[in-house]
């Protein structure tokens, strides 16, 4: 066992030594996330917050009350001091409390409240900001109206402090009425943005990366008579197979612990709430792909011919797996026949973490159709891997 791992960390060595692989390994995917995620909208996964500046004119008890309404984990408000109209920072949409607002509202006259949206800013989160804000006039109103009931709008001319205390008591109270939304039949929603590009490219580029380095690596030690000189070795030709192939999951593994880390940190995707699914479906994806690797490197000749098949290869398996875009958005009969490719169930269980929710259960097929490209795989690559040049 401790040549197979002498065998590996040669491997890993020869990568390291080539000074362009940290700019493939590492700097070029990140560098394509942010692009990629940038163009698709940015954000990561779940729920996306909408950046909101407030302008409150008014002094009164009822526009302190709607602030509150509107103050959520959604969205992001920043309070801009109306006494400051030099304070020039970026403002992608405001909300405008007119002065005497509280008054004009309590005396039963129209209130307009204006959101001023700059013109490039992006237009679903503007949608997304109308809905909130009216939400929350629609809940001002209603207690409101309940205040007016119970005659406890009297005393607000007195004394705003015990009016804004009922107003508060009553948001507090517990729901008469809940709502419970759950998917019903087959529709989800189409991943997007850094939760689509984190991990297509990660799965892209591992993939590429593993099956041109592997494959080149191992044609070479072919044609050199390294791999010849190994079997030499007091070691069976199944042990320097091994180590081959723990070399390239050494490799992969590698860079995705990478990857998943500046996804996180870099770029604030969430892989999920299930540790140990995430830990399978990395793991099985290694598999597959380190196996691969070896494969390729065991059927082609030259170091010329790794290079052109697992660039080409990685391209076309990329685009037809979802790596690229999401695999919703291809038809019914290409996401049938992505199944026969190890990117498809690898974006089919990363996206079940990542953009859907789901916990371990549904990663345990795309982890086993992973883990059953490697098998094939390796089983294939220890067939015709031969020693003699």
């Amino acid at each position: 066992m401790r040549r197979i791992w002498l065998l590996a960390l040669n491997d890993l060595k020869l990568t390291a030594r080539d000074r362009p692989a940290f700019i493939w390994l590492i700097a070029m995917p990140i560098a394509m996330m942010w692009f990629f995620g940038n163009i698709g909208g940015g954000g990561g996964s779940g729920t996306p917050t909408i950046s909101l500046s407030l302008v409150n004119q008014d002094d009164g008890w009822l526009s302190t009350a709607l602030i509150e309404e509107l103050t959520d984990e959604s969205i992001e408000i920043r309070e801009i001091d109306p006494s400051q109209p030099d304070d020039d920072r970026p403002r992608i949409r405001t909300l405008v409390i007119p002065e005497g607002f509280t008054d004009g509202a309590l005396s039963g006259d129209q209130q307009t409240l204006r959101l001023e949206k700059e013109s490039d800013s992006n237009a679903q989160y503007g949608l997304a900001a109308e809905v909130h804000i009216t939400r929350a006039i629609v809940r001002t109103l209603g207690r409101l109206i309940e205040m007016h009931e119970a005659g406890a709008l009297e005393s607000a001319s007195a004394g705003g402090a015990a009016a804004l205390q009922r107003f508060r008591d009553m948001g507090n109270r517990q729901d008469l009425v809940t709502l419970s939304v759950s998917t019903a039949g087959r529709g989800q929603p189409v991943p997007g943005g850094r939760a689509q590009s984190v991990p297509g490219i990660m799965t892209f580029i591992v993939l590429m990366m593993t099956l041109i380095y592997g494959g080149v690596f191992l044609t070479n030690e072919k044609l050199s008579g390294m791999l010849q000189r190994q079997a030499q070795l007091p070691m069976t030709r199944r042990a320097v197979f091994l180590g081959k192939l723990l070399g390239r999951l050494l490799m992969a593994g590698g860079q995705v612990l990478l990857l998943v880390l500046a996804g996180r940190f870099l770029f604030g995707v969430s892989w999920g709430n299930s540790p140990l699914g995430l830990a399978l479906i990395l793991t099985s994806f290694t598999v597959a792909i380190g196996a691969m690797s070896t494969l390729l490197g065991a059927v082609l000749r030259t170091p010329a011919q790794a290079s052109s098949v697992g660039w080409i290869g990685s391209m076309v398996m990329a685009a037809l797996g979802g790596c690229w875009w999401p695999g919703e958005l291809m038809p019914d009969w290409m996401q049938t026949a992505s199944l026969a490719l190890p990117t498809a169930w690898a974006m089919r269980g990363f996206h079940s973490l990542i953009s859907f929710g789901h916990g371990l259960e549904e990663v345990l097929l795309p982890s086993l159709a992973l883990l059953a490209f490697g098998a094939v795989f390796t089983g294939l690559g220890a067939r015709f891997l031969r020693f003699e040049r």
